[in-house]
């Protein structure tokens, strides 16, 4: 039994020998009798997720570790056959070669300076009972300002090549992350400083630009100032588009009393930008802008009754006087 069991297992090396060795004889043969006995290389990626699960810094890199597993199903028997043979039959050379693994970021984002601390992998050539070997490299990620602040994917591929008997391998998945939201307003008023009489009313167009990463709520808020003034602002919010303008307008009456030299009204407007729709614990900004209402000069606001009767007196004591000269 024991001679049986070793008379099979001589057949078969020397069976593998033959193929191994028939396209050698022939100067490598072609592409088919070299594929007339292959064997499969397997890839796998898996990451540390530790750093993208909370949203990326801009600017700041992050380096997310990777480990890509490479394996094959070549059986142990090739074990058993004498080197340099073993070599010479599953890879057409006396030494047996290194396998290189190459990494690709497929249609990188340019908002985003994402690549590998190694893209190419070496990695020595296992047998099927040897399991997936591990090799370890880094990706890194830093989102540039222009990054949005929505949830991402990249997709990155593993690629082994093929070495004569083994067969190439390709692998892909799709790492998620979120660049973190920045609020970023830029405000402005043509005609900031506007010349008014008493009891006018005066309106401010106000342009508010979104200069952030994400559509973003903006909300004015008017600082109390002076009772006698009645100022009100519409919208009282605006969602914003990134990159978009969108127009406040601040609309009031001057008091009746608005006229001496030198007095102006001032009023301060602050504007909060959070994000949209509303994130806990998201960054928000807020920024103001003054807004002034001069008066065209001296005049008599609200002593116009009490001039008229002092008109009415003089003329009626002119009168009197007339009557007693005559």
């Amino acid at each position: 039994m024991t001679n049986h069991l070793r008379t099979i297992k001589v057949s078969i090396l020397i069976g593998i020998l033959m193929i191994g060795f028939i396209p050698i004889l022939a100067n490598h043969g072609t592409a088919a009798r070299t594929k007339a006995i292959s064997f499969n290389s397997y890839l796998t990626i898996n990451y540390t997720a530790t750093a993208l699960n909370t949203p990326l810094q801009i600017d700041v890199p992050i380096s997310v570790p990777v480990t890509v597993q490479f394996s094959t199903d070549i059986p142990d028997i090739f074990k058993k056959i004498p080197f340099p043979l073993n070599n010479i039959i599953l890879f057409g050379a006396p030494i047996g070669p290194e396998e290189q693994i190459h990494l690709e970021i497929i249609n990188p984002p340019d908002w985003a300076n994402i690549y590998f601390s190694t893209s190419d992998l070496l990695c020595q050539i296992p047998f099927k009972s040897d399991g997936p070997i591990p090799i370890q490299t880094n990706l890194i990620i830093s989102p540039t300002i222009q990054a949005p602040a929505t949830p991402q994917r990249i997709d990155i591929v593993a690629t082994c090549n093929q070495i004569k008997r083994l067969n190439n391998f390709t692998y892909q998945i799709s790492i998620p992350f979120t660049p973190i939201f920045i609020p970023t307003m830029e405000i402005s008023s043509p005609n900031s400083i506007r010349t008014v009489g008493p009891h006018e009313s005066v309106s401010f167009q106000i342009f508010v630009t979104n200069n952030g990463n994400k559509i973003t709520r903006v909300t004015p808020q008017i600082v109390a100032g002076d009772p006698a003034w009645i100022p009100t602002i519409n919208p009282p919010e605006f969602e914003i588009q990134p990159g978009q303008e969108s127009t406040f307008t601040l609309s009031l009456i001057t008091p009746y009393n608005f006229g001496w030299h030198n007095e102006y009204g001032r009023f301060e407007i602050k504007f909060y930008s959070t994000i949209y729709p509303p994130s806990e614990n998201a960054p928000s900004e807020n920024q103001t802008i003054f807004l002034v209402v001069n008066n065209h000069g001296f005049s008599t606001p609200g002593f116009e009754f009490i001039i008229f009767l002092a008109a009415i007196c003089v003329i009626l004591l002119i009168i009197r006087k007339r009557r007693k000269n005559n």
